[in-house]
């Protein structure tokens, strides 16, 4: 484990050849991502000036390794996750994933992209910390760090030429 800043932990070859798989997943997926949404006032909507990106909510039982992998790092809460494809334009701005009656308290974001790249920007910003899109790493820190993922630039726009993560939060147990 590679420690950055405070709270933010970075994993590289955190998949290894295993990688490859899920990354063919994805790709033969394409038609089933959707825009990605934000939360707004208790529900979800699409909201291209907060975030512009597509997104697929499950990629089971191929994401099913990656998970496993997690749970050896992080054994304990409940796992939500998505994959993210970040094309030509695409960024998240800053924001926080969890908030004081959320329960999400690990945000991770896994580079599943293919290396070479094929894209430039696209870091990951995290509480002033730039993280290079680096891929089969994995990246760890608190949810309610202001996080932020910059604009991608892939001229072909080819959607196997995304930015490509897996992301989401481990959440700890709510209060009893």
């Amino acid at each position: 484990m590679a420690p950055g800043a405070p709270g933010l932990t970075i994993i590289p070859g955190f998949l290894g050849e295993a990688r490859l798989a899920l990354l063919d997943s994805v790709l033969a997926r394409e038609s089933h991502f959707t825009l990605a949404t934000v939360s707004i006032g208790g529900g979800r909507a699409v909201v291209e000036g907060v975030r512009r990106a597509r997104v697929l909510e499950t990629l089971e039982p191929r994401v099913g390794t990656f998970l496993e992998r997690l749970r050896r790092i992080s054994p304990q809460g409940r796992i939500e996750h998505q994959i993210a494809a970040s094309n030509d334009g695409d960024y998240f701005r800053a924001h926080i994933d969890g908030g004081p009656d959320d329960t999400r308290a690990v945000t991770f974001v896994y580079f599943l992209h293919s290396e070479p790249r094929r894209f430039s920007g696209g870091e990951l910003i995290v509480a002033s910390n730039p993280v290079e899109p680096c891929g089969d790493t994995l990246v760890l820190f608190p949810s309610n760090a202001v996080h932020e993922v910059l604009p991608v630039h892939a001229p072909s726009r080819a959607f196997a030429d995304s930015r490509f993560t897996v992301n989401g939060w481990i959440h700890r147990d709510p209060p009893r």
